[in-house]
């Protein structure tokens, strides 16, 4: 077994058991798997990896805590776009409950075990439907994430460790159309620094040092969301590492990147840095389906 640092996310399909009363073993074992693979699709798009599924349950692994967080978002807000099962007498709202926490685990193959692994695992046991349950540790640790707050949820005793576990309620809201900023929400008692500014037509998206991912796509809970013939739902995520900003590609028809002074390239499932000025290109450069997003790096000063 490898020591490694993972996030680790546990999604339950909420009352499972009337689904299977209602529906039968088969309806409703395939209404289960549906579920499954529209939660494993924002897993993917996150950088993650779907480790195994189990009943009504899903376990899924992250090798950073910001896209783990990311994902359960985009789980719940697709969960909630599904319509309801027509159930004749009530219809019945399919919905997931997740935990996650990150920190350290053993790995054997494909698999992880460990204090993090128990964690995560009962957490979610005390979550509720449509909730996303994390820990207090984890909240705490978190760089400022766009429209997301965490809300302690009380404690919880687990075996292995000497003091209870504080728990988090991560909630989020939508942003508006128009112009968007990403966290400014954060007081200001000095020089505020603008690292990325992204404009797609007449809407702007500004992106401070507080903001280290962003999702980009079709996908109803995509942070950039687009619409065109070539835009995959979760097609791309721009994230920030070591004070540079990177694009990686995840969609069928790949992106395009020119940056001013450099030959154009096409990005497929690859990542690239952005820096100075340049344009992003969400399908093929030469397709007239294709969107365009212009973009820049720099370091905006404001004064005290």
């Amino acid at each position: 077994m490898q020591q490694c640092e993972v996030g680790v996310l546990y999604a339950y399909i909420a009352d499972s058991g009337r689904i299977y009363e209602m529906l039968g073993d088969q309806r409703a074992q395939s209404v289960i798997n549906q579920c499954f693979r529209i939660i494993s699709e924002p897993i993917s798009a996150h950088g993650g990896m779907v480790v195994k599924t189990f009943g009504d349950e899903l376990m899924a692994a992250f090798a950073r805590p910001v896209p783990a967080v990311s994902a359960a978002i985009d789980i719940q807000r697709r969960m909630e776009a599904l319509p309801p099962l027509p159930f004749v007498d009530n219809p019945l709202k399919v919905a997931v409950r997740i935990g996650l926490h990150y920190g350290s685990a053993l790995r054997e193959h494909h698999d992880f075990f460990g204090d993090t692994v128990n964690i995560a695992e009962q957490i979610v046991a005390c979550a509720t439907a449509r909730q996303i349950l994390t820990t207090m540790e984890l909240a705490e640790a978190l760089p400022r994430l766009p429209n997301t707050h965490f809300v302690e949820a009380g404690a919880i005793e687990v075996r292995g460790r000497p003091a209870p576990v504080r728990m988090a309620a991560v909630s989020w809201g939508d942003e508006p159309r128009g112009a968007t900023v990403f966290g400014v929400d954060r007081p200001v008692t000095g020089a505020s620094t603008v690292r990325l500014v992204l404009r797609f037509g007449e809407r702007e998206w500004r992106v401070d040092e507080t903001t280290d991912l962003l999702s980009v796509g079709r996908d109803p809970g995509c942070d950039i969301q687009l619409a065109g013939l070539a835009t995959s739902r979760n097609h791309a995520t721009i994230e920030r590492r070591s004070g540079k900003w990177f694009i990686m590609d995840h969609s069928t028809n790949g992106t395009g990147l020119v940056q001013d002074g450099k030959q154009a390239v096409r990005l497929h499932r690859e990542e690239s840095v952005l820096t100075a000025n340049g344009r992003l290109y969400f399908g093929k450069i030469n397709d007239p389906d294709t969107e365009v997003c212009d973009y820049s790096v720099k370091e905006l000063f404001h004064g005290v």
